[in-house]
């Protein structure tokens, strides 16, 4: 009887390790897609930023102000 009560326990042990991984794992492959969107997102920030510079310097050498830009900024 003992052994079989042991070999329940060990059942349930692997059923609840299982219940325990799989949040984890989750949270890995979560952390991994935030990490990619991140970066892309970062490169966008960056090429949105590269654009308005490159906006100023034209504006600037025309000696115009873009529109929604007042003169004194």
């Amino acid at each position: 009887m003992a052994a079989l009560q042991v070999a329940a326990l060990q059942v349930q042990r692997r059923s609840d390790m299982q219940v325990i991984r799989a949040p984890r794992e989750t949270q890995i492959e979560h952390g991994r897609t935030l990490e990619e969107h991140s970066k892309v997102l970062g490169a966008l920030v960056s090429g949105q930023v590269a654009m308005m510079e490159h906006l100023k310097a034209i504006t600037d050498h025309l000696g115009i102000t873009p529109p929604g830009h007042s003169s004194e900024e």
